[in-house]
Formats: structure tokens, C-alpha cells, sequence
């Protein structure tokens, strides 16, 4: 099994998830592009800090590439998926996954990087910090900066919740 062959089974997990969080629309393609350019570039790439960092910066710019693309193209036409078994369950999941979503979405693509990097894909913030090219406080202070807009969102969605229960039994 050649070098790349151990990276890409090792790491293809990795670089889907992060492609995916990056939002590149056509992650699989993406995905494949990633390996790709580490083929290419292999004898110029600095592997001695780690292959994450490596990947990871690939990826960043892979995915903004397709991003640009997809912004001067028409969106594919999607499926619409088949309804849960329960819906209020599944209403209630939706609702909770947009919470966290939109939180996400209003935050800077390094924060919301460096969040998704560490309490999502379970990666140290040292290596972290690494895969982003930033020192380790400013990575510490981008996860803490994160993790409180995430919980602020969820707080006042339960607020939201809480008064529109309260406005229901008063009726």
C-alpha cells in the first residue's frame, strides 16, 4: 500500500467532514480533488508537522473554490426527503438543528472552524491550531468566543420556547 493510499483511508473521513462544514456543494468531488492535489504536490508538501494541517488547507481552498463556482451557477435541483416516523419528533429535531445552524452560520468562518475542528471532530487545539495556521491562545480564545454565541443561541431559543408555552396554557 503506497504513502497516499494510508493517507486517504486514514484521512477521507476527516476531509468529507470538513469539506462539508466549509460548504462545498459537491463534497464527494471535493473530496477526490483534495487527494488529488496532495498526489500532485506531494514532493513539495511539508508532512513533518502533520498530514491534517496539510489536508485541511487543501480543503480550505478547494472548497472556496467551489463555493465561487456554485455562486456564479444555478443550485441542482434537490429530492425532497421522506417524512420521520414522527413528525413532532422530527419537527422538534429540525427546529433544534437550525438553532445550532444558524449560530454556526452567523459566525466567522474561523470560529466556526475552529469550533467544528475541536468539539465536532474531537481534534486537539493544539492540532488545531496547526490545521489553521494560527497560535495556540488565539485558537483557545476562537473556541471559547464559539462555544458561548452557540449557547447564547440555544438559550434564547429555550427562552422563545418557554414564553410561547407559558402564552399557550394562559389561553
Amino acid at each position: 500500500m503506497s504513502e497516499l493510499d494510508k493517507i486517504y483511508r486514514e484521512h477521507h473521513t476527516f476531509v468529507w467532514r470538513v469539506l462539508r462544514r466549509l460548504g462545498a456543494p459537491a463534497v464527494d468531488d471535493a473530496v477526490q480533488e483534495v487527494f488529488v492535489v496532495m498526489h500532485r504536490r506531494r514532493r513539495e508538501l511539508d508532512l513533518s508537522r502533520g498530514v491534517k494541517p496539510v489536508l485541511y488547507g487543501i480543503a480550505r481552498k478547494i472548497a472556496g473554490r467551489q463555493r465561487e463556482r456554485a455562486r456564479r451557477e444555478p443550485p441542482p435541483l434537490t429530492l425532497v426527503p421522506h417524512a420521520a416516523p414522527d413528525p413532532h419528533a422530527q419537527a422538534e429535531l429540525q427546529e433544534r438543528a437550525a438553532v445550532v445552524r444558524d449560530a454556526l452560520d452567523a459566525m466567522s468562518v474561523d470560529k466556526r472552524m475552529t469550533f467544528l475542528l475541536a468539539d465536532v471532530e474531537g481534534i486537539r487545539i493544539p492540532e488545531v491550531a496547526e490545521c489553521q495556521g494560527i497560535n495556540l491562545n488565539t485558537a483557545y480564545a476562537r473556541l471559547r468566543a464559539a462555544r458561548l454565541h452557540i449557547q447564547k443561541a440555544i438559550d434564547r431559543h429555550r427562552a422563545r420556547e418557554e414564553g410561547a408555552n407559558v402564552r399557550a396554557r394562559s389561553r
